[in-house]
């Protein structure tokens, strides 16, 4: 695969996560029932939004594919960044997954959801420990400490529902992926 596959997955990385939460926002703006307090977004996918919102998801998740092989692409050759790249594209399938096994599915539902909520994460913290052995210490740190943001953002933020830490972990996540795909359009390499 070339430079110009690379750089469309970097530009995947951009416009995959900027797509998704613009629709996501714009499902909880036409459900006047939602509360970020006491609402997972999931239930979003469940709802007259469930177009938008699972869409979203679908959306997002299948672009991450092509982000995820332009991060490993981009990469020195290593076990750690292959590795790290595999549980990317696991991260991103498990988001494709939560926008097609909605509520409706609450076992499986359940399983992927919390698959994209600890995969994609955990493939940062793994990429960014890849990064800091080939040398790339500033981005390579950058990238394990936006990983491990994600998970406190999911796992430690207070809330009686779950959207204020899935969303601030999505926001995570999506900035991240913003920053990452547009270094591999401007470099084709991080």
């Amino acid at each position: 695969m070339g430079v110009g596959f690379v750089r469309f997955g970097g530009l995947c990385g951009v416009v995959g996560p900027v797509a998704a939460l613009v629709m996501v926002f714009w499902a909880t703006a036409v459900s006047p029932w939602f509360s970020w307090e006491t609402n997972a977004l999931s239930d979003l996918g469940v709802s007259e939004a469930a177009p938008i919102f699972n869409t979203a998801l679908i959306i997002a998740g299948v672009l991450n594919f092509f982000f995820a092989l332009a991060v490993r692409l981009s990469l020195p050759r290593s076990r750690i960044n292959a590795a790290g790249s595999v549980v990317l594209i696991l991260g991103g399938a498990s988001l494709a997954l939560v926008g097609i096994f909605t509520l409706d599915w609450p076992e499986i539902h359940r399983i992927v959801a919390l698959g994209y909520f600890i995969l994609f994460p955990v493939a940062m913290i793994i990429l960014g420990a890849g990064l800091v052995s080939a040398g790339r210490t500033l981005y390579g740190s950058f990238t394990s400490v936006m990983g491990i943001a994600a998970l406190v953002a999911i796992f430690g933020t207070p809330s009686e529902g779950l959207a204020i830490p899935e969303i601030l972990e999505a926001i995570v996540l999506s900035a991240w992926s913003v920053v990452t795909g547009a270094r591999i359009m401007v470099r084709a390499a991080l």
